[in-house]
């Protein structure tokens, strides 16, 4: 039997073709056994006790991809460091630490999206701001911290959003959103979380999300915008959808 080929997912959060291994949070073994049943294997996050509670198992928070087998993790993540080693990235760290308090908690949690990463650049760790200008890549500020979390990838030109600011410099940059207003996806210890955190490209045209679809006011929003881009979508688990800090797409085949 021949060995599967795998190579890097050369875009972040952009794969060409199936995922094979994802970084996701450790919190939930039911989303980690659903994801193992698509053949993806996990990579999988600790607290850290550095980061607010309600997030700090967040894959978005505690690392940044940054382009085809490099990444960053936060400085002193040496088990999450070792994972990503093991399966031939090379990883930096960040040059600052984390504190329990927005804004020093959002070192990591930017959006990567086919080579222009939208952030709060007042707020990004010096070691990958520097890392991105020498790479070349593009970089524009909004005023969301949470970027990355706050934002849904359907295509590499099309997002979903609830942030007004993401909105504005996405449609600026020729990207299609869409903007939803959704207070029903759990974070425990917030009034609710971002719909972000809730899913991750498996395919290039496949997203899966952690709970059910329809347990969100807009799931007809999304469900029309996915179809407009020829997406389709898969359901983790039948539960309430919940922000886990994203499903971060690492490795897929090589076909």
């Amino acid at each position: 039997m021949c060995a599967v080929k795998e190579r890097f997912v050369e875009k972040p959060n952009l794969p060409e073709s199936k995922v094979t291994t994802a970084a996701v949070s450790g919190a939930y073994p039911e989303i980690l056994e659903a994801l193992k049943a698509h053949g993806i294997r996990c990579v999988t996050t600790e607290f850290d006790t550095r980061l607010p509670d309600p997030i700090a198992y967040h894959a978005d928070m505690q690392m940044f991809h940054l382009d085809k087998g490099r990444t960053f993790v936060l400085r002193g993540e040496e088990a999450l460091k070792k994972q990503l080693t093991d399966i031939g990235y090379q990883v930096a760290e960040t040059a600052m630490t984390p504190e329990p308090k927005y804004p020093k908690d959002v070192l990591c949690n930017m959006l990567n999206l086919n080579g222009t990463v939208l952030a709060n650049l007042g707020v990004m760790d010096p070691n990958i701001y520097t890392c991105l200008e020498d790479a070349g890549l593009k970089m524009r500020h909004v005023n969301q911290g949470y970027t990355r979390c706050a934002t849904a990838v359907v295509a590499k030109d099309a997002i979903i959003t609830m942030d007004l600011g993401i909105r504005a410099l996405a449609q600026f940059l020729g990207i299609d959103v869409l903007l939803v207003h959704e207070e029903n996806v759990f974070l425990d210890g917030y009034d609710y979380g971002f719909l972000g955190g809730c899913c991750g490209l498996i395919d290039k045209n496949v997203v899966a999300f952690t709970g059910k679809l329809d347990s969100l006011e807009c799931a007809a929003e999304i469900r029309a915008f996915l179809e407009k881009h020829c997406v389709q979508y898969i359901e983790l688990t039948q539960n309430q959808m919940i922000d886990i800090g994203g499903i971060l797409p690492l490795m897929e085949l090589d076909v």
